[in-house]
């Protein structure tokens, strides 16, 4: 319900992002296929300090799986910033090194910063700095960014951080107003 909509309105040289866990990715994975919505790259976000699991019924889930496609109907025209990509070096990734192109595995840390939880938590808040790289890897400033699940309002922060613009949708009051807090 919300991937065709997304495949309308998207430009060709736009990028959609969809995070998930093993419960729903690969479903999300057969529809984008079933929409003629090309993946680019499966991202695996590895949380090395990933939660325990408490049950002891199962393993513990310590990445959670990004997917980079776009709706370019085969073009390929979307952007990918390459250069920033390969020179960054990110100081909490012991995978990333500088100079060397980016893998499809990401180990950044699922710890939020002090700032990150000033205005409240939600469920689901990712990492700022998980946020700040799939920005710069797929946007040029002053681009626009929808976030159709904004929750605490993470994206629009960093959009705006990195001088992009932004569009929200949030159902839950209580996390839009956490959100327009945080990006005020």
């Amino acid at each position: 319900k919300w991937l065709q909509p997304i495949k309308s309105v998207l430009k060709p040289t736009g990028s959609i992002w969809v995070m998930g866990s093993y419960h729903n990715i690969g479903i999300v994975n057969v529809i984008m296929q079933e929409l003629e919505i090309e993946i680019i790259n499966e991202v695996i976000w590895y949380k090395r300090n990933a939660f325990p699991n408490l049950s002891g019924r199962r393993l513990t889930a310590s990445h959670e799986t990004l997917l980079w496609a776009h709706t370019g109907n085969g073009k390929r025209k979307y952007f990918f910033n390459y250069e920033w990509a390969k020179k960054c070096k990110f100081p909490h990734d012991k995978l990333k090194l500088s100079n060397k192109q980016m893998r499809t595995v990401w180990d950044i840390p699922n710890n939020k910063n002090e700032e990150e939880l000033l205005y409240g938590n939600h469920p689901t808040q990712k990492p700022q700095r998980l946020i700040d790289r799939i920005i710069n890897i797929s946007t040029k400033p002053e681009d626009i960014i929808l976030s159709l699940f904004s929750g605490s309002g993470v994206d629009c922060v960093s959009a705006k951080k990195l001088n992009r613009r932004f569009l929200g949708f949030e159902n839950d009051e209580s996390y839009v107003e956490m959100a327009n807090n945080r990006i005020s």
